[in-house]
């Protein structure tokens, strides 16, 4: 709000946001709330500010969120401990410019977090029940570069090659999920993210390959269509068994960055409230292949949290 009220006493001609997804998000969570004169939380959910924005553009330094090409705004409050969207066709920015050279600096966890959020944008969309040709082409490009070079620029950040091409990754990731959405991976992760003030990014690859495991009896094409490009796994396994391959190989990038598999901060007495949210925000939302039941979800969170012979109850 306080970036509204600067908006307003200069009388901007445009707004530009230089950063990571927060920065981007929040620049155009101003120009939402300039144009319909509200607060953010007045714009929760789909295409409610209508209203003309002043022009924006976006230069992201981080590759990452995507958010330079998605139609929404992730908004966190903090009193809450809640997640919630902004969403709305007038959010995309007008330009964008992918330089590599903002990313050097990165630190190598911060690399590793973002480029793992890009990756889970290409694996969600490319498992979404609402994927087209061209979403599917995206989401096959983007994971195919993440997967080979994530680790190269984990390893050595000042890899520009690199860099530029995970730039240009994420960037494809945003265009597919900003069409074809995600799934259960981000809507766990904005509860988990939001209660303990955790990077999404992070959150997000530990996530990943629980969530993929849930999906594997439904999703086992998409999954090995994602296997086969990256040229894991037999030419003689089956679906089945490359999907395994692609899932496997996520659990080992992310112990080759320092990603745990589990995350300790989540409290067993939150986990029944954390999976209401995450239902709550998945059904009716997200086109995901295999819907989860209130007790396979609290399970799922069991197991990330560590405590996977833990009973719930919620």
């Amino acid at each position: 709000m306080n970036g509204v009220a600067r908006l307003r006493e200069f009388g901007a001609d445009a707004v530009l946001a230089v950063g990571g997804g927060s920065p981007i998000d929040a620049a155009k969570a101003i120009i939402a709330c300039h144009a319909k004169g509200c607060r953010p939380d007045e714009l929760d959910g789909y295409f409610k500010v209508r209203a003309g924005v002043v022009p924006f553009f976006a230069i992201p330094t981080t590759a990452g969120t995507g958010s330079e090409v998605t139609v929404a705004s992730v908004i966190s409050d903090p009193v809450a401990k809640r997640k919630f969207a902004i969403v709305d066709n007038k959010l995309v920015p007008l330009a964008v410019a992918l330089d590599p050279n903002l990313m050097i600096g990165l630190p190598p966890a911060v690399t590793a977090a973002t480029g793992m959020d890009a990756l889970t944008h290409a694996v969600e969309s490319h498992l979404s029940t609402l994927g087209t040709p061209a979403t599917r082409g995206l989401s096959v490009a983007a994971t195919r570069v993440i997967l080979r070079d994530l680790p190269r620029v984990f390893n050595d950040g000042r890899n520009i090659v690199a860099r530029q091409n995970l730039a240009v990754a994420s960037c494809m990731a945003g265009m597919a999920f900003t069409k074809a959405s995600v799934g259960y991976v981000h809507a766990i992760a904005h509860q988990i993210g939001a209660q303990y003030h955790l990077p999404h990014g992070y959150v997000n690859a530990v996530l990943l390959p629980y969530v993929l495991d849930f999906y594997l009896d439904k999703a086992a094409l998409p999954m090995a269509e994602l296997a086969r490009a990256c040229q894991l796994g037999g030419a003689a396994d089956d679906d089945r068994a490359l999907a395994r391959a692609f899932i496997a190989e996520i659990r080992r990038l992310n112990v080759l960055m320092d990603i745990p598999a589990t995350i300790d901060k989540v409290e067993v007495a939150d986990i029944p409230e954390l999976s209401r949210r995450a239902l709550a925000e998945a059904h009716g939302t997200y086109p995901v292949p295999k819907y989860m039941t209130n007790a396979e979800c609290n399970a799922l969170v069991g197991r990330v949290a560590g405590r996977s012979s833990t009973n719930f109850s919620g």
